[in-house]
């Protein structure tokens, strides 16, 4: 197993971490998010929800990016959609992220969760690169 492989192997296992991370964190906003009965205005609670939203389905994309990187270290051919996922979990991580100011500590654990999809589709790529040589 190449270096590149074993590096796209250990951040799709760090992306698990993340994802089950990011679904605690987008749950924990959805049960904790102020209520509309006064506490704060209406755009401060859909903001809340949106970006708890946000954050579940960069964890899902994120769930999904780790296990099809984990495959792919294993055996090349079966990438896949790795990358796209990867494209998809970076945007899903960072609209989350644009949208956390409403949420506290919400924004840090989105930031490194866009930093690690990041960091593997140019893994991705790398071992791609190798099936062609």
């Amino acid at each position: 197993m190449s270096s590149n492989r074993k590096m796209l192997k250990i951040l799709s296992l760090a992306q698990i971490v993340f994802a089950v991370l990011c679904f605690v964190m987008a749950s924990l906003v959805f049960n904790g998010a102020p209520r509309v009965e006064g506490d704060v205005d209406v755009l401060t609670f859909l903001t809340a929800n949106l970006d708890a939203v946000l954050c579940t389905i960069a964890a899902f994309l994120t769930a999904f990016c780790a296990i099809d990187g984990i495959k792919g270290a294993n055996r090349p051919s079966a990438l896949g959609a790795h990358l796209v996922v990867a494209l998809l979990a970076i945007v899903a991580s960072a609209a989350a992220c644009f949208f956390s100011p409403a949420v506290q500590g919400l924004s840090v654990v989105c930031a490194l969760d866009a930093v690690l999809a990041i960091a593997a589709a140019v893994f991705d790529k790398k071992v791609r690169a190798e099936i062609d040589r």
